[in-house]
């Protein structure tokens, strides 16, 4: 019986080389053609991988760059914020206080509350002296009139209301002490808010308006209370009105 000769099992480099030297199937591949085949195949593969690797790179610069991006715009977004609302404090502050302005309303508050003090000090005073007088005469008259059992009783009900306004004038004690309180107040914040108009500067108040108007119209806008001393119309002013 005759044997069957089975031809060569080739391998999958050697059909490599077929393709990429574009050889016949019949052609014989030598050695040195081989491990060229497979030096260009590691070179090829190393490119890939080079390749693969300046893409993801690139792909992560790209990333970083877009994140910065994106960093960079919420930064300025909140500066633009923060911008609008230094803004408007501005504007605020320049509402309560404004360097240009004339009339000073802390000022005028504090002076205000100082001229009730003042006043209820007066009156306080004024209170006092004429109870000291009622006092007297009231003793004077229980003394003229000791033997008149009605006058004497008279004579102590008056002297109980005496008693009762003195304790009563207490009041301006107390009043002047809360009015200093609130005076204090007064000018803790206007100190604090000079202290932010000089941060800034008096300059980044300049084109901000001045003051505001407070609504009132008519016969409303003459209803200014009292005049503080030394300001308003004096009583020889309007005596001059009729001469």
């Amino acid at each position: 019986m005759m044997s069957k000769t089975e031809p060569n099992k080739e391998y999958a480099a050697e059909r490599g080389v077929r393709l990429r030297r574009g050889l016949s199937p019949d052609a014989k591949i030598s050695n040195m053609q081989l491990f060229e085949s497979i030096n260009e195949l590691r070179s090829e593969i190393v490119a890939l991988r080079q390749s693969n690797a300046a893409v993801r790179q690139s792909s992560a610069q790209q990333t970083d760059a877009e994140k910065s991006f994106n960093d960079a715009e919420d930064v300025r977004i909140e500066i633009a914020q923060m911008v609008r609302m230094i803004g408007k404090t501005k504007k605020e502050i320049a509402q309560i206080k404004h360097p240009d302005d004339v009339d000073d309303p802390f000022a005028q508050s504090t002076n205000e509350l100082d001229a009730i003090v003042m006043a209820t000090e007066t009156a306080t005073n004024s209170i006092l002296d004429a109870n000291e007088k009622i006092e007297a005469t009231v003793n004077e008259l229980s003394a003229l009139m000791h033997d008149d059992a009605d006058v004497q009783t008279a004579c102590d009900k008056i002297a109980n209301n005496v008693i009762t306004i003195l304790e009563a004038s207490n009041f301006q004690d107390i009043t002047g002490q809360r009015m200093t309180k609130i005076i204090n107040t007064l000018r803790f914040i206007e100190d604090r808010i000079v202290s932010m108009i000089n941060i800034w500067g008096a300059e980044a108040f300049m084109d901000l308006p001045v003051g505001k108007e407070d609504g009132r119209e008519g016969d409303d806008q003459l209803m200014n209370g009292p005049a503080a001393e030394n300001e308003g119309i004096t009583q020889d002013d309007i005596d001059a009105l009729f001469d």
